[in-house]
């Protein structure tokens, strides 16, 4: 079996630290977008040149074997710390890169510190455990946006390698280094420079499987989000609705489901051009999402139809939160760049009670039909499925005193109650765009 020193231990790893330093760098280079990564590896190449000139105590003046040797590995530390920063695209202030060096040169003016060595290791040790913790901490505190499976090994390892660095603090006690001693002849040594060879091989993976993991969350969420509207795509409403709708028998609970369906989108890109075309939609989405709450689901199903899934709402705040959002495409797309768009939607609601079952597609297709009536009934208007429209008589003085009938109620613009007061049997037909327009509402 071969017998490993300690001088040939500290050579191992520097060897190997240049070889992951290079796969970082391989890895930097086929994803440039994670920046952090050529920190990470700029960190490895530096704590290689610091430990070299560490270990050449003997052949180069102890200007450059202690103090600028130190300075490099702690520099290393705040690039690696850097580089975590970086990684959840938070700023890296250069005065935090810089602290560690700075301070130990700054200490190592001071007459006591140079001339002891235990000194110099208690200092430096400190330094490279707040580094390591710090650097662990960045990694988890990023794990709240994104909920990557290696961070936690990856903060486990740092704060692991900050306990060790810790602990030579007290191996400086019980067993200080001889003044003039070379550092391959201390027993603890040997412990600390294998704990540092381990700490960068899993460190250097575990980055690596992060940054993948990053790339594959990035490539997924990509497929699964509309590129325009930056919300789900069909696929992926469906997917998240047919999770939700499995989670129902143990928590039952009324689901209704509202699609939506830009009015003449076709004769908005032809009169005004794709662009305003494409503006419309994000106004619409923004307007949509602005009135769901968390819990709901809103995706876009293809073209100008969208849909959503509002749990535990009622028809009446279904309609209520659908009337909102019609009005206030017509509201906000009356002037897009200058130009008079007046786009208006048309929305389907189908209605699922707490103690029916049926599954997504079919909600969706009752939601569809009510779309269809919506559309056939002269559009900018919102329908429910399971009901027929009523006609208001023409011989009524006040549509308002009309009753509400089992389908529709229509209720004239300048008489419309407040949101608050509206019933669960209420469906309201506004102005045409032009009259909100000349109204300014």
């Amino acid at each position: 079996m071969l017998d490993l020193d300690v001088r040939t231990l500290f050579i191992v790893s520097i060897s190997v630290t240049v070889v992951l330093g290079f796969l970082l760098l391989f890895a930097w280079y086929q994803n440039r977008e994670i920046r952090a990564l050529c920190w990470w590896s700029v960190s490895h190449f530096v704590m290689c040149a610091g430990a070299g000139l560490l270990g050449a105590r003997g052949y180069v003046p102890d200007a450059v074997s202690i103090d600028l040797a130190n300075v490099m590995i702690l520099l290393s530390c705040g690039i690696g710390w850097g580089g975590a920063r970086l990684f959840d695209d938070r700023t890296v202030p250069l005065s935090g890169v810089m602290a560690g060096a700075i301070l130990w040169l700054l200490a190592s003016q001071v007459p006591g510190l140079s001339e002891s060595v235990n000194a110099r290791i208690m200092l430096s040790s400190v330094i490279i455990s707040i580094y390591s913790i710090g650097t662990g901490c960045e990694i988890w505190r990023g794990r709240t946006v994104e909920p990557l499976l290696s961070r936690w090994p990856l903060s486990a390892t740092q704060f692991v390698h900050g306990a060790v660095y810790a602990l030579r603090i007290w191996l400086v006690f019980a067993f200080p280094v001889a003044p003039g001693a070379s550092f391959f002849s201390v027993a603890w040594f040997s412990i600390i420079a294998l704990e540092s060879l381990l700490y960068l091989i899993v460190a250097s993976f575990m980055i690596l499987a992060m940054a993948k993991e990053r790339s594959e969350l990035v490539h997924k969420t990509n497929a699964m989000l509309d590129p325009l509207t930056n919300i789900p795509n069909r696929r992926a409403f469906l997917d998240a609705a047919m999770r939700r709708m499995r989670q129902r028998p143990r928590n039952p609970e009324p689901v209704t489901a509202l699609l939506f369906d830009l009015d003449h989108f076709k004769s908005i890109n032809d009169r005004f051009g794709h662009s305003v075309g494409d503006e419309v939609l994000r106004v619409f989405t923004a307007k949509a999402a602005a009135e769901f709450r968390s819990t709901d689901i809103m995706g876009r199903l293809g073209g100008e139809e969208f849909g959503a899934l509002l749990f535990g709402a009622s028809e009446g705040t279904a309609v209520a939160t659908a009337e909102r959002i019609r009005r206030a495409l017509m509201v906000a797309t009356a002037d897009i760049g200058g130009k008079s768009v007046d786009a208006t939607v048309s929305v389907g609601i189908a209605v699922l009670p707490a103690d029916t079952v049926e599954d997504v597609l079919q909600l969706l297709s009752r939601a569809d039909s009510a779309l269809y009536h919506a559309k056939e009934r002269g559009r900018n208007r919102v329908e429910v499925a399971g009901r027929s429209p009523q006609i208001v008589p023409a011989e009524a003085e006040d549509p308002m005193l009309v009753p509400a009938a089992p389908a529709l109620r229509m209720v004239s613009p300048a008489k419309v109650p407040p949101i608050s007061d509206w019933g669960s049997e209420d469906i309201i037909e506004w102005a045409e765009p032009q009259q909100l327009r000349a109204a300014g509402k």
